[in-house]
């Protein structure tokens, strides 16, 4: 058949092959850093990945284009190779996850590769038959190509993160894009393919794909999410912002995942303590009758719950990138009321950007629900810069709390802000007096008794003791003695330098044990 005779839709085409290259990049990274518990050195793996797979694919289709043959079935095999690679590869992942953690490492590397080698064969092609229909236009034809090219591949990623992955799941986003790829390449051999008998084939193949892709997009719950754990679920919530799980357990409340790791606990009783409540439960008493809370990171809920009933709270604004915490909190009634506080502002939004549109000295209290400091994005909360956007907004007097998750040099870094920062429990309390003194008094114990949400104390007279040993002066370290264990330089973490996620960041096969 003659491609002059019977031209394909070569800008269309163009289009829709930058749309799948780039959409479906975006969901592997999103499925192999989920996978790699959210580590910074995730996203820059499965990108070189990616980038190896569009580089020799691109190679193979001009190597193709020279001989000038079959290049319309080419472009269909291509596309249909993708189409297996993006329907069935969640599914081998999954099934992948019994034969261990480098096995579906090494699995999803390997497809996210071919969907990437299939998708850049097609380009070159596709701009080779347009510049085949367009004979004395070469010029006009590869700008047009190109051009279709390049806005399929900027518009890919944004399909997936703002639609797609707003109002559906990453198996349901994997699935619609097998699809849309399946019936592009069933397009592309119907065009081209004059054999009855080898339309048929091609025809079972793409309904075979299509009829995998629909299974699997509406199969029992989100069983791709729910087969990286272990643990029985209660619930997973996804939203483009990211993926937030909860884990059953009958002792010390239900564990909350957010990116595959550790994001808190529901327990709401300092007696069981399994979340180690104790470090927010004491700046009550470290920073009393605060009137006006900030609190970055909302989580599942239960640090907010705590800080309404500190005495004074008039009010708490909390800001949560990740809505998907929401609709979490309201399987826990606590936490769901506690939310509902007329005291309690929320704000679904960055907290840089929060805070630069808060005036200054507005807090007495900021209290912020860091994650692991080796996750991607985390020194935008633990740099020298944001710790000192944060302190222009606190009052005198007043103090910043934050999980500094085993990272010396976030210690390191508060105390280059604030000239008293000193470790408590794993915890930097920072401000500008030294918050110490008020260890051993018995002023403290009784802000700490008088903690009551809900009108309902957390502690009673019985667990004096309970609160004498939250407020022990052994609980705490400075910046000297905290480098003496290191046996290192501490370093400043700046926006720039990242030292957290990469330079002291947890390796790939550290994963095997978390």
């Amino acid at each position: 058949m003659s491609l002059q005779t019977h031209p394909l839709p070569e800008k269309s085409l163009s289009f829709t092959v930058g749309l799948l290259s780039l959409g479906t990049e975006t969901l592997w990274i999103r499925l192999f850093s989920y996978h790699n518990h959210s580590i910074a050195k995730a996203l820059p793996f499965i990108l070189g990945v990616y980038l190896l797979g569009i580089a020799f694919g691109a190679a193979l289709g001009s190597r193709i284009c020279k001989s000038e043959r079959y290049l319309a079935e080419i472009l269909a095999v291509s596309l249909l190779c993708g189409t297996v690679a993006i329907s069935l590869g969640p599914a081998t992942v999954a099934a992948s996850l019994t034969f261990g953690f480098y096995a579906t490492r090494s699995l999803a590397a390997g497809l996210a590769f071919v969907a990437a080698f299939a998708f850049s064969v097609c380009f070159p092609i596709c701009h080779h038959l347009g510049a085949i229909v367009s004979a004395g236009k070469t010029g006009k034809s590869m700008s047009r190509v190109y051009a279709a090219n390049i806005a399929g591949s900027g518009i890919g990623p944004l399909f997936v993160s703002f639609v797609l992955l707003q109002f559906g799941t990453t198996q349901l986003a994997f699935a619609l894009l097998g699809l849309l790829a399946a019936t592009v390449a069933l397009a592309v051999l119907r065009v081209c393919i004059t054999s009855n008998h080898a339309l048929k084939l091609a025809g079972i193949i793409g309904t075979l794909i299509a009829t995998a892709s629909v299974i699997a997009a509406v199969g029992p719950n989100n069983w791709l999410i729910a087969s990286f754990s272990a643990s029985p679920i209660r619930r997973i919530v996804e939203t483009r912002q990211g993926i937030v799980v909860s884990l059953k357990k009958d002792i010390g409340g239900d564990v909350i995942l957010g990116g595959n790791v550790y994001d808190g606990r529901t327990n709401l009783d300092p007696r069981i303590n399994s979340n180690d409540i104790n470090r927010v439960l004491v700046l009550a008493a470290l920073r009393p009758n605060p009137k006006r809370v900030l609190m970055l990171g909302l989580s599942i809920g239960t640090w907010n719950y705590l800080l309404t009933g500190f005495p004074g709270v008039q009010q708490i604004d909390v800001v949560e990138i990740n809505p998907g915490y929401i609709d979490m909190i309201q399987d826990y009634a606590e936490q769901r009321k506690a939310l509902a506080d007329p005291r309690v502002k929320l704000t679904i939004a960055d907290g840089r950007k929060f805070l630069r549109a808060v005036p200054e000295s507005t807090y007495d209290l900021v209290v912020m629900n860091t994650t692991f400091h080796w996750r991607s994005y985390i020194s935008l909360l633990l740099s020298r810069e944001f710790l000192t956007l944060v302190r222009t907004r606190m009052k005198s007097g007043a103090l910043l709390a934050f999980n500094t998750t085993g990272s010396p040099d976030a210690l390191y870094t508060a105390a280059s802000v604030f000239p008293h920062a000193y470790l408590y429990d794993n915890f930097v309390f920072c401000g500008d007096f030294d918050w110490r003194t008020k260890f051993g008094e018995q002023s403290s114990i009784d802000e700490l008794l008088r903690v009551s949400p809900e009108r309902k104390p957390l502690l009673t007279k019985a667990d004096e003791s309970l609160a004498l040993n939250f407020l022990s002066r052994n609980r705490t370290a400075t910046v000297a003695e905290v480098a003496a264990k290191v046996g290192r330089p501490l370093e400043v973490i700046t926006d720039r330098n990242l030292i957290t996620e990469y330079k002291y960041g947890i390796p790939f096969r550290a994963l095997l044990t978390r």
